[in-house]
């Protein structure tokens, strides 16, 4: 399978020392100029830019990245991106629309990788999140949308409802919120952010009919070592399985539940 990544110069870090692809173009290449220019009109062009990949990962800036993958897919080539919860859920939802329609897969990246049981019963998933990075509300946003992809992962049903608690409640910044979220088919999460002074660290308890499970994700874990062992991960699970370890629609759920939050807060 022939692979490609476009990042950023300043983000190769976490890609290098590994062949994890075939091709890498940094992002303020000419090549990427003319797509974000709308000079590469035809699918075919935007396919040979890339060297006809099957699966392209795109790590660029969030002003970018959009229409490169958007570009990418409609020129029938399946995407892996970390650049997700910049999006709005209408252009993740965009995103996801074109992938359907061209018949490709479309999937998140995240910094760190933890596959969670699949089950097909209610889960119940208990988790708190401690953070020392609570510094401002683009930062607590940030920190829950990755976090919920992760949490998200494991249940195939629809959201049902969410509600949100947070203190202080009549200021800002927010320094804990905890979020209960339920679906369709009885599955539940419960989420909670704090901020600490000691360490970051993200604890789970995942329970069902069959089992529980604790996991403890530490941030300073989360090295360039790590990062390329989760985009390892990724890649060659789309290789094995022609599909994408974190769909992009887990994503887009992450992204409604902050519109909520979002709402109820700080409208």
């Amino acid at each position: 399978m022939t692979t490609c990544l476009v990042t950023d110069s300043n983000k190769l870090i976490p890609y290098q020392g590994e062949n994890f692809f075939n091709n890498t173009i940094e992002a303020n290449n000419q090549l990427i100029d003319n797509i974000l220019l709308g000079i590469c009109e035809s699918n075919s062009q935007i396919a040979r830019l890339f060297n006809y990949p099957e699966l392209l990962v795109v790590d660029t800036n969030s002003k970018t990245s959009y229409t490169i993958i958007a570009n990418a897919l409609r020129a029938g080539i399946n995407v892996l991106t970390p650049s997700l919860p910049h999006f709005s859920s209408e252009k993740i939802q965009e995103l996801i629309t074109i992938a359907q329609e061209i018949g490709v897969e479309f999937g998140f990246l995240p910094k760190y990788s933890l596959e969670l049981p699949s089950t097909h019963t209610p889960i119940i998933i208990d988790s708190v999140r401690e953070t020392i990075n609570l510094t401002s509300t683009e930062n607590l946003l940030q920190q829950i949308a990755n976090d919920l992809i992760f949490l998200l992962s494991p249940i195939k049903s629809e959201l049902r409802k969410v509600r949100v608690y947070w203190l202080p409640l009549y200021s800002h910044p927010v320094s804990t919120l905890k979020l209960i979220v339920d679906f369709n088919d009885n599955s539940l999460i419960t989420y909670q952010i704090k901020n600490k002074k000691e360490t970051s660290i993200l604890k789970v308890v995942l329970t069902t009919e069959e089992y529980d499970k604790t996991f403890n994700i530490f941030e300073a874990q989360i090295k360039p070592e790590s990062t390329k062992e989760t985009v390892m991960q990724n890649v060659d699970y789309f290789i094995n399985q022609r599909k994408m370890l974190y769909p992009a629609a887990m994503a887009l759920k992450s992204k409604q539940i902050i519109e909520i939050i979002i709402k109820k807060i700080y409208s």
